[in-house]
């Protein structure tokens, strides 16, 4: 009871997170509905093939969803080349963490900053060691952490490609960090929920190395490919069947609704979207990226589908909410303040519209 308490007492003095697609607030404070470049999804919307199969899995919500997947992680395995006994599927993402956090029970947990906050919210009970990523570096994660790693540790989480940097890491240096996280018997919680994002999204994932390091954990998702985050379906890979097991006991059983099962099995057959989805937005990106640094904007590099940028205007992101565009203020994150902003690739269109009023504020020439 004591460590109950204790837990609630960490999560209720938290300071509130706010994720980016907060259309509702948005549409309670002015009046009507903006164009969304805060939340990171597929502005090229949910594939026929999947919208399909979740109307017809209307029929079967008279009965409880499989509590183990079964159908989802035969699909995701195939798909992935993974033992589908590897994966536990969630409700979303944010679930598995959660699940995570109540299971592993990590004492100690080296996290790098910024990253996405969702992290250090689930591991409130944990002692948290912060890795700095230097802006001089573009937010790269370099071989510095290497150095942080050792057997006093429980875990360590990585975003890749990071949110909100959008950076990647040097697949050597995150296979050297499962290598040496192994060694010391520290799991390794990988975050590739944006990896289809990538042109090169095989050289990023670390799906390979599940076998040889039982320690290592997976996250992944279609919310955010497939544009589905009202659906909620993400899922974890790990070779712990030990672990697997217990994250099923964690919380309620029928965490994954017989719509979102569905969702996932249809978009698992669906890899093409993802390929063709991951060139149309480094087309974007690029175009955006230039757009923005023509502003005398400062872009930092990145490779997924959305970009971190600051601004000596703290309050660029009121203006253009005045103008019916949300981005992501980013002064919340560990490691950002006040004028850095992450702004999701969208169409030509919505970025023109976004350069257009930034333009008007800035004088400069896109």
């Amino acid at each position: 009871m004591r460590e109950r308490k204790f837990v609630f007492e960490r999560v209720t003095t938290l300071p509130t997170y706010v994720h980016g697609g907060d259309i509702q607030t948005y549409i309670d404070r002015h009046g009507f509905a903006p164009l969304d470049l805060s939340a990171n999804i597929n502005p090229f919307g949910i594939p026929d093939a999947v919208r399909v199969a979740m109307h017809r899995a209307v029929d079967n919500c008279t009965q409880y969803p499989d509590p183990f997947c079964r159908a989802a992680r035969q699909a995701i395995g195939a798909r992935e080349g993974v033992n589908p006994d590897f994966l536990y599927c969630g409700n979303g993402a944010a679930d598995v963490l959660d699940r995570l956090a109540a299971v592993l029970k990590p004492r100690k947990v080296l996290l790098t900053a910024p990253t996405f906050a969702e992290y250090e919210r689930t591991l409130s009970g944990a002692e948290i060691r912060v890795h700095d990523l230097r802006e001089t570096d573009g937010f790269a994660l370099t071989e510095r952490i290497l150095d942080e790693i050792s057997s006093d540790l429980d875990a360590v989480y990585l975003c890749n490609p990071n949110n909100p940097t959008g950076r990647t890491a040097q697949p050597e240096l995150l296979r050297e960090i499962v290598r040496k996280c192994t060694e010391n018997g520290v799991k390794s919680v990988v975050d590739e929920c944006f990896n289809d994002f990538l042109e090169d999204a095989a050289q990023h994932t670390l799906k390979d190395l599940l076998e040889s390091n039982p320690g290592l954990i997976i996250l992944r998702a279609y919310t955010k490919m497939y544009a589905v985050p009202g659906v909620r379906f993400g899922w974890c890979m790990t070779a712990d069947a030990a672990l697997i097991e217990k994250l099923y006991h964690a919380g309620q059983p029928w965490n994954v609704s017989v719509i979102a099962q569905a969702c996932a099995v249809a978009a698992a057959n669906e890899p093409d979207w993802a390929t063709e989805t991951a060139k149309r937005i480094a087309k974007e990106r690029r175009f955006l990226s230039d757009g923005l640094a023509a502003c005398g904007l400062t872009v930092f590099p990145g490779e997924a589908n959305f970009l971190l940028f600051r601004s000596n205007d703290i309050g660029l992101h009121k203006k253009l909410a005045e103008h019916g565009i949300m981005i992501r203020n980013c002064d919340n994150y560990r490691g950002l303040s006040a004028g850095y902003y992450r702004v999701a690739v969208k169409t030509r269109e919505a970025s023109e519209r976004l350069l257009q009023i930034i333009t008007n504020y800035t004088q400069c020439e896109v």
